[in-house]
């Protein structure tokens, strides 16, 4: 199996996505996991992982986005 060349950025920018929310989480260790939690989903509410497999698929929705 092939890697789509998108996969490896991606993880990445996972990876720098990761630390920058631990740097968030150190910094305000007055909110609740919760509320850390909920101010995430905020931010990331408009990601939907689907519109990666339209971005890169666009002629096969079904086939998914890690796969080239």
């Amino acid at each position: 199996m092939k890697l789509h060349p998108r996969v490896m950025p991606c993880q990445a920018a996972r990876a720098d996505m990761q630390k920058a929310v631990c740097d968030v989480v150190n910094k305000h260790k007055d909110l609740t996991h919760l509320e850390l939690i909920s101010i995430l989903n905020e931010v990331t509410a408009g990601w939907i992982g689907y519109a990666i497999r339209d971005e890169r698929h666009p002629d096969d929705p079904d086939k998914p986005g890690g796969l080239e």
